[in-house]
């Protein structure tokens, strides 16, 4: 298990947890999120954004090794997840 797959399933049973891009930019925004999780198959545009923004809260942008189906499995959701969000 990757590093980013401890930290998501210990986010997830700690109930801190974002999932989907608009969610997690909102809280970025408000500076709430410690670090962003993304797969390697996020678009462009979408990890440029996300980038400024966790440049701007100072909040660690990291990589998933894995497509956003795989992230999603990881987090038990039946549904492709192209960001993440760790709380604070």
């Amino acid at each position: 298990m990757t590093d980013a797959t401890k930290d998501i399933k210990q986010a997830l049973k700690d109930g801190k947890l974002v999932i989907g891009t608009r969610e997690t930019v909102k809280l970025l925004k408000q500076g709430g999120i410690s670090a962003v999780i993304v797969p390697t198959n996020v678009p462009a545009g979408i990890r440029k954004d996300l980038e400024r923004y966790a440049g701007l809260g100072a909040s660690e942008l990291r990589t998933f090794e894995g497509d956003s189906v795989t992230l999603a499995q990881v987090c038990g959701k039946p549904f492709k997840i192209l960001a993440l969000g760790i709380k604070k």
